[in-house]
């Protein structure tokens, strides 16, 4: 639960907003101050804050506390009053909106209650300005007034009552916890070391990487270690992934969890484009009929009782039950969460601060009792570093200034962006480069976000180029309020598009001050080592409760057996001479061990060049394409599974990791080279930052996320402990500097064929 409960003395502590924010959804979703961005709001709020402390010589910003009780249950509720009278009689809320609402909002008037009962106050106002015209609108409130007391009381009571069946709730949930155990029959090798790991940190408020090998079954061991100290001490657990198919692993895992006793009460949140029942292209609060009466809707439908009554509430069972209910299935999954003990999202809703669960992480004291759970945690730091990377593409801007033709504001706004993106629009660049490093003193033009989201944001008739068009003005402002060495200014070509970019090579910073404010973080992967090169990535580095652990592969060595051919020679210049060996290699193991073979590509070009030649040599195959819809890698996996095929995938991509795949006859593997990133000017200049830092930039820039590939596209052989596979790399570099040191263990000692021969090599 959101809010803090202390069960030996019966009180909860808590904040009014947040107190209001989990006992009373909003009348509406349609326009209000959520269609203003924070940075207006705030500047507005202090400017008519500061013009009536003036006018009418009140007192700013009183801090205010309310001790009360209700149903046994003893409140101690705290805030921060905007305006005060001299005398101590008045207390007025001041809120942004736009437009000017007919009457206040209930969560408003809940809000100015408090100040009034906490204060002492005999008279109260609400009152809402408008950021743009500056023009605001005042409601007298008399606290004493019955409608208002019934509203206060009524408030109170909801708390109390819901405080009540929560305390209930985690006293069951803290005797179902002594009979807790593993969901499954029996533990893997390493599995007792990551439970035992996860427990110690989430009791002692520590930082945790663990690096465990695929197949070791991370995601139960995790969640076995981590619920313990949460139930515990009343917080709160967020499993954050990037991937599907993840979520689906935990609620399989959470399910045996709660059919074996244990009713952890668990949400999996979808984004809100694939939780949307509507037809639309992109979100619209003002034409969606789930929007409106939204609080009365969810009270009056007792959708709330019937979800949290499942325990185990998956993206199908909101989307029924808000479509039976007429609400927004997202809005009402976000309102739920509040409610519950552990909840799955992506990353994203941490670490994005466009988008993250404000709820949770706005409030220190609330963002303290969070506990981070970060699935393929070695994905995170890129993941972070594209939220810190906005860029603007021409195609958004030629398609937003169509639809700008005869209005000169928007025209006026795009004109300076337009010309920029034009400049660099024409080729050849210097050198004939695809992608250039533009000093960042050329003149960006000034962004007021207010007036982007004033002329683009509300406007339902924008084309979704737009909206995204926003989103990176957006982008652009959060790095000119941040921007230090990290950032570098680019241009490139895409096809046709020209972009401009601001590229952030050490995303580290953001990542520590979210999880700094959390009460422990745990991240986890198979591919994290070396450790001292992740826990820098991860903010984790500096810190002096972190905590490292390597486990060690759960299945028999001799099931998987590694082969080094150092006949093939994978560099990029000596590619195209090597397809026939290549699709000799497939065609051989093929026909030596009939049966699933795949082999994996460091680049879409080279895999379709080999695709085609095999075609060509009458090999049947499958192949992954560049663009494939959620649908289209659906129908893929489903194919592979079937058995029986040659698959031909790249190696860092959606089939490489993150996939359960269930091949029944699967023999082996070809992955070719050490998969290194392409050499770009992104990535040189991440090479530059490690050297700048006294670290070995091509280790950390390119080899070390190569090889982490590598094992990634491996991961997909050996599942459990009855299969048997062989993994064949293929070129020599493998048995060099710095791949060779930074091949995990199980895998020796490898087998080397050189000249026809095969010798084995033993880690040093």
């Amino acid at each position: 639960m959101l809010i803090p409960f202390d069960r030996e003395t019966g009180t909860v502590k808590s904040a009014i907003k947040v107190l209001i924010g989990l006992c009373r959804p909003p009348d509406t979703l349609r326009s209000s101050d959520a269609s203003i961005d924070l940075q207006t709001r705030q500047k507005e709020h202090i400017r008519k804050q500061k013009e009536l402390s003036e006018e009418r010589n009140l007192i700013s910003e009183i801090p205010a506390m309310l001790l009360t009780e209700k149903n046994g249950i003893h409140f101690r509720i705290t805030g921060r009053a905007d305006l005060l009278s001299e005398d101590g009689k008045t207390v007025i809320e001041v809120k942004t909106a736009q437009p000017m609402p007919e009457l206040p909002a209930t969560h408003h008037l809940l809000q100015v209650l408090f100040y009034a009962h906490a204060l002492g106050c005999e008279n109260a106002a609400m009152l809402y300005t408008d950021p743009d015209s500056q023009e605001s609108l005042e409601f007298p409130i008399d606290p004493s007034d019955a409608k208002m007391t019934n509203l206060w009381n009524g408030f109170l009571e909801d708390v109390s009552l819901f405080v009540q069946s929560e305390w209930e709730r985690h006293l069951k949930l803290n005797t179902a916890l002594e009979t807790m155990s593993f969901p499954f029959d029996s533990t893997r090798p390493g599995q007792e070391e990551i439970i035992n790991s996860v427990q110690d940190a989430g009791t002692k408020r520590e930082e945790l990487l663990i690096q465990a090998p695929t197949g070791t079954g991370k995601t139960a061991a995790v969640l076995t270690g981590a619920i313990p100290p949460v139930v515990t001490n009343w917080r709160i657990l967020f499993f954050l992934t990037a991937k599907n198919t993840q979520k689906k692993i935990l609620a399989e895992t959470m399910d045996k969890f709660i059919r074996d006793g244990f009713p952890l009460r668990t949400i999996i949140l979808s984004s809100r484009e694939n939780s949307c029942p509507m037809d639309f292209e992109r979100c619209n609060p003002e034409l969606c009929p789930y929007a409106d009466e939204f609080g009365s809707r969810i009270k009056t439908s007792g959708v709330i009782q019937k979800l949290t009554d499942l325990v185990l509430m998956r993206p199908e069972d909101i989307m029924r039950e808000s479509v039976s209910a007429e609400v927004c299935p997202f809005e009402l999954a976000l309102y739920i969460s509040q409610r519950c003990d552990l909840i799955a999202c992506d990353y994203n809703y941490v670490f994005d601060p466009g988008i993250r669960l404000k709820r949770f992480f706005d409030d220190d004291e609330t963002a303290s009792r969070c506990v981070l759970l970060i699935d393929e945690a070695a994905n995170l730091p890129e993941r972070v570093r594209g939220i810190w990377s906005p860029e603007i593409k021409t195609h958004w801007m030629e398609t937003t200034w169509k639809y700008a033709k005869g209005n000169r504001k928007l025209q006026n706004l795009l004109r300076p962006w337009r010309k920029l993106l034009q400049a660099y629009a024409e080729q050849p660049w210097t050198n004939r480069e695809n992608e250039i490093r533009l000093h960042d003193d050329i003149g960006l033009p000034g962004i007021n976000r207010r007036r982007w989201q004033k002329l683009l944001g509300g406007d339902t008739k924008a084309p979704k180029e737009a909206t995204l068009l926003s989103r990176a003005i957006t982008g652009f402002s959060r790095v000119a309020e941040r921007r230090d060495e990290r950032f570098h200014l680019l241009a490139r070509k895409e096809g046709a598009d020209t972009l401009i970019q601001w590229y952030c090579t050490d995303p580290s910073t953001f990542i520590t001050e979210e999880h700094s404010r959390c009460s422990s973080v745990t991240g986890f992967s198979a591919t994290l080592e070396p450790l001292n090169h992740f826990s820098e990535e991860l903010g984790m580095g500096k810190s002096d409760i972190l905590t490292s652990r390597a486990v060690g592969w759960p299945f028999p060595p001799e099931n998987l057996a590694v082969w080094v051919d150092t006949g093939i020679n994978t560099r990029y210049r000596y590619r195209d001479e090597q397809t026939e060996l290549i699709v000799g290699k497939l065609r051989g193991a093929r026909n030596k061990t009939p049966g699933t073979w795949m082999a994996f590509f460091p680049s879409f070009s080279w895999m379709e060049k080999i695709a085609l030649a095999a075609e060509d040599a009458g090999l049947d195959l499958i192949a992954q394409r560049r663009e494939m819809t959620e649908r289209d890698r659906a129908d893929f996996v489903e194919q592979i599974n079937e058995g029986d095929h040659l698959i031909l995938a790249v190696a860092g991509g959606l089939f490489a990791e993150g996939v359960d795949l269930s091949i029944p006859d699967l023999r082996g593997c070809f992955i070719a080279g050490p998969s290194l990133p392409s050499i770009s000017l992104r990535q040189k200049l991440l090479q530059e930052r490690y050297d700048k830092t006294n670290r070995d930039g091509f280790l950390h820039a390119f080899a070390i996320p190569g090889i982490n590939r590598v094992i990634q596209a491996a991961g997909r052989l050996i599942r459990n402990s009855e299969q048997k596979a062989d993994l064949i790399l293929l070129g020599g570099r493998f048995i060099r500097a710095p791949y060779f040191n930074h091949l995990p263990d199980h895998w020796f000692p490898l087998r080397v064929i050189r000249n026809g021969k095969v010798s084995l090599k033993h880690r040093r």
